[in-house]
């Protein structure tokens, strides 16, 4: 509401006696004194607002003023907001009730205290005054605010103000920053200030958080983006939070849903260090080391209820790295030892493992290895061709006149199969074939066998 323009009168009657207009206005949230013709102080001032989830405020006053020489009566005039309601009032002193009444002004709601004949000059007099202000606070689907603005044409020698949050609401911030927050069920701020002079102004505002399930979930998604990001000292933050409300909502299934991230998070504190260990090692190319890393981390990853994919994905990798490298090593012995065959063998099998993995590169290293150990077979042909060639040279000059003698008898004859030649040409292509997997063991050896015993037969 907008603040008020106020003022303070004062009149003789029945000669001594004085009537004293004490005003305080108070705008929900805003509250004011405005100066006064007659002299008075404010030794003790507590305002007190309790806060309703509905929206309205509970408000009590504490009150202990001193009035000057010669009065003894005084009106109280306490004005509102436009579009606040004052419902019920009650006010009190020492000796019970105090006359009050509402009144309207401009269409602004005023109420007005009478303390006829209750004032003692120069004696200190207390009163309180309870009631209750419909629309004084701002309420939103999930946060709230309240914002109470003071000023004071008298010197106030002490003042405090305190406000109770609404129950199921969580405080967020408020001003000014030197109040304090009491713990507990009931979360309240309390500002007290002291030896405040005369048109002194003060606004102190707070807002708070509505603990609804839709805020709720709102806490719990941060959190599993949070979760997601690998932020997991905010996650597990957002996670306390919505578990908090969720318990008070008594949403069981919703807070085991937060207890079952608590649960993930905790393995993935512990779990992650030892994957990047084991990452490290496995980068590095130290395969073993790597897969005891993988192994334990799955460990924790299971106890926890994490997924493994990737971590299995890494074990399967490195378990076929390391065999693939034994299965080199068996090879290159094997080469050591003149046995080609059973080298070519081992050498297939590393190639399918690195092929598994992905690994091109060594891949075509395998490949320029298998080629090493076949160049000696190629390399051998010509040589066994030369050593046939020379006992046929001199079989060819014995014979070639009887060759020329009985061509024509022999035109009928059908021409071999295969020369020797074209044996050694597949016998070499049957040895690539092998070598590069397109044909088993037992193929190769029973197509071998074939081949040289043909070899053998003269044309």
């Amino acid at each position: 509401g907008e603040p008020q323009t106020i003022y303070i009168q004062s009149e003789k009657a029945h000669r001594m006696k004085r009537i004293c207009i004490f005003l305080m206005a108070m705008v929900i949230p805003s509250l004011f004194f405005v100066q006064a013709q007659e002299k008075l102080t404010v030794t003790q001032f507590d305002q007190y607002y309790e806060l309703l989830p509905t929206g309205n405020v509970n408000v009590t006053w504490e009150i202990t003023i001193v009035p000057e020489e010669g009065i003894k009566d005084m009106l109280l005039h306490a004005f509102f907001s436009k579009k606040a309601y004052v419902k019920d009032v009650v006010v009190t002193d020492a000796e019970g009730s105090l006359n009050s009444k509402m009144l309207s002004g401009e269409g602004v709601p005023i109420l007005e205290i009478n303390f006829r004949n209750r004032l003692t000059p120069g004696a200190e007099y207390h009163f309180t005054c309870n009631l209750e202000v419909w629309k004084a606070i701002e309420i939103g689907e999930t946060e709230g605010s309240f914002t109470l603005l003071t000023g004071y044409n008298f010197p106030v020698e002490t003042l405090e103000i305190t406000a109770v949050l609404p129950e199921g609401t969580r405080l967020r911030n408020y001003f000014p920053a030197d109040g304090r927050v009491s713990s507990g069920k009931d979360v309240s701020i309390v500002w007290r200030m002291s030896s405040l002079p005369r048109e002194y102004n003060i606004q102190v505002s707070i807002s708070f958080d509505i603990l609804s399930e839709s805020f709720a979930d709102n806490l719990f998604s941060d959190g599993v983006n949070l979760y997601d990001l690998k932020d997991f000292e905010n996650a597990r933050q957002k996670f306390e939070q919505a578990l908090e409300i969720y318990q008070s909502l008594h949403l069981q299934e919703k807070a085991d849903q937060c207890s079952a991230y608590f649960d993930r998070i905790e393995g993935l504190e512990t779990g992650l260090p030892v994957v990047e260990e084991g990452i490290s090692f496995y980068d590095s190319g130290e395969y073993g080391e790597a897969l005891k890393k993988f192994e334990e981390a799955k460990s924790i990853y299971e106890e926890h209820k994490l997924s493994t994919d990737d971590i299995e994905k890494y074990i399967a990798d490195s378990t076929a790295y390391m065999e693939a490298f034994s299965e080199l090593q068996k090879g290159e012995a094997a080469v050591q030892q003149g046995n080609e065959e059973e080298a070519l063998n081992h050498f297939s099998k590393a190639k399918q493992l690195f092929l598994q993995v992905g690994d091109t590169s060594k891949v075509q290293q395998v490949d320029s290895r298998l080629q090493q150990i076949t160049l000696p077979v190629k390399s051998e042909e010509p040589e066994k061709e030369r050593n046939v060639m020379v006992p046929l040279v001199v079989v060819v000059v014995v014979v070639v006149v009887a060759v020329i003698g009985i061509a024509v008898s022999k035109m009928r004859k059908p021409p071999p199969v295969y020369t020797k030649e074209e044996i050694q040409e597949e016998m070499r292509q049957l040895k690539a074939r092998y070598v590069y997997g397109e044909i088993n063991k037992k193929d190769y050896e029973e197509r071998l066998a074939e081949l040289e015993k043909m070899s053998k037969k003269p044309e």
